[in-house]
């Protein structure tokens, strides 16, 4: 009796946990310019969208060394793109933004941390 007691608390300590990590995680996302190069343009956008929209940094550049925060409305798996000043671009796609907080933006490439 004791065993199935305990048994049905762990499992029902498991299903909540993982309720409330679907329900509710950190969206917060770091965008770190490591390339050396100016970002004119970054998108994203929840995969599920095949539009880009609008450019996040809107009047703004993302300088070598520095970075941007941002906190999209939800979680789940996002879309990024970058453009440098050259008009050359990179994109990763399906970053789960619950899992990973930080987007580096390297020489050609973007690596989710």
């Amino acid at each position: 009796m004791f065993r199935r007691y305990a048994l049905s608390l762990a499992l029902l300590g498991t299903l909540a946990a993982g309720q409330a990590s679907a329900q509710g995680c950190d969206t917060s996302i770091e965008v770190v310019n490591s390339s050396g190069a100016q970002v004119d343009e970054l998108y994203f956008n929840p995969t599920s969208n095949s539009n880009w929209g609008r450019d996040r940094l809107g009047e703004n550049v993302l300088t070598p060394g520095r970075k941007v925060s941002f906190r999209p409305g939800r979680g789940g798996n996002y879309d990024f793109r970058v453009v440098w000043s050259g008009g050359r671009g990179a994109e990763i796609r399906s970053v789960n933004i619950c899992e990973v907080s930080r987007i580096v933006v390297g020489r050609g490439s973007l690596l989710a941390e």
